[in-house]
């Protein structure tokens, strides 16, 4: 997966250029993060987000899927997908403690350092955005 990814500051929305590999890894990472057995106030700890808004995200992003395209977020939706990027990790520790690579991958569809990559330039694509 390419991990450069394209933000651009557009009033106060950020317009995201993604490639399709991109858009799979925030999805997959979303919609694992909602089918698990969690109630509205866990999944709102992990996000900063409720299920309503998350299911519209994963919705977006699965019109994305089969080409490159942008995906306008406000700056809250901006770091709900930064968030399941970042969260989605942790419930695959094993004992609650070991990290367990292939039920990561098996859910997700990537590798774990491809989707920790992926939120590291996102941020760093947000902060060249917004320096003056």
């Amino acid at each position: 997966m390419r991990a450069q990814i394209r933000v651009v500051l557009d009033g106060e929305d950020y317009v995201v250029r993604l490639a399709p590999s991109q858009t799979a890894a925030i999805s997959n990472a979303l919609e694992t993060l909602r089918s698990r057995d969690l109630g509205d106030e866990a999944l709102a700890l992990w996000l900063g987000s409720g299920r309503a808004e998350v299911e519209e995200l994963i919705g977006r992003l699965r019109e994305l899927r089969a080409a490159s395209g942008d995906l306008r977020l406000r700056p809250h939706e901006l770091h709900v997908v930064h968030s399941a990027l970042t969260t989605v990790a942790t419930l695959f520790l094993a004992q609650g403690r070991y990290f367990s690579e292939e039920p990561f991958h098996t859910a997700v569809g990537f590798f774990r350092e491809d989707v920790d990559a992926l939120a590291l330039h996102l941020a760093q694509a947000v902060a060249k955005a917004t320096r003056p």
